[in-house]
Order: structure tokens, then sequence, then C-alpha cells
């Protein structure tokens, strides 16, 4: 089985119109090393785009694919819990699941990927400031 990975950064214009283009920069990078920390010994991660990733990994099951994706949220929980920046970095993620007798294109994997990505990123909080304590 192959797992595609389809990982968004949430609400990076707003990180950057707020915090400067700088904290923008670093939010990718982070967001990039939690990917390769997560997926990359596994399979191969990469950015397509100014705020989107893809990963590809060789998959046993649903199973894995859930504990893979908690370990990359864990990461981004653990940060913004522990961070002293003014704002949290999240992600939004689609897993898509292809069996090993599937015969499908790399294309026709991230289209459903993206697909499912999409509904993901409905539901996202856009308000990214933390509210510190006095």
């Amino acid at each position: 089985m192959l797992l595609a990975v389809y990982a968004d950064l949430n609400n990076l214009k707003i990180i950057n119109d707020r915090y400067g283009h700088e904290e923008g920069d670093f939010s990718i990078r982070l967001t990039g090393q939690f990917l390769q920390d997560s997926f990359g010994k596994r399979g191969v991660c990469g950015r397509i785009g100014g705020d989107e990733f893809v990963c590809l990994v060789p998959c046993s099951g649903a199973a894995m694919s859930v504990d893979l994706y908690r370990t990359l949220h864990s990461a981004f929980d653990l940060f913004n819990r522990t961070s002293e920046k003014a704002y949290n970095i999240t992600v939004s993620t689609s897993f898509y699941l292809l069996p090993g007798d599937t015969e499908s294109t790399l294309q026709e994997m991230l289209a459903h990927a993206d697909a499912m990505l999409y509904e993901e990123k409905q539901k996202r909080d856009k308000n990214v400031a933390k509210i510190l304590p006095k």
C-alpha cells in the first residue's frame, strides 16, 4: 500500500500579514521539518506550492496511517504549547491510502488527497493568535 499525505499550512497569509514574512518563512520551514520527521524516514516529502506539501509513504494499512497522523499533529500541538511564538502553527492534512493491487497514477492519488484536504480545510480555525497567560 502507498499512503499519499497532503498537508497545507493553515493561515500562512495571516501569519505573514500580522507577524511578518520572516515568521511566515519560519512556519513553512517548521512544517517541512515536522513532515520530514514524521514521514521522511519511511518515504519522501516535498513542498509543492507556497503552503502545500506532499508525502508519499509505503504503508501497511489504515492503522499505520492513523499513527502517522497522530505523530504529525502531536508535533504541532507540542510546539504550540511550548513555543514563545505569539501565534499557533497548524496544518490541515488528508491521507489517501492506495491499496497495493490498485493501478493509479500519482496525479490521481494527489487529486483524491487534495479533494479530501479541501473538506478538512473548511473546518479549520482562522484565528492563529495564542491567548497568552498574563
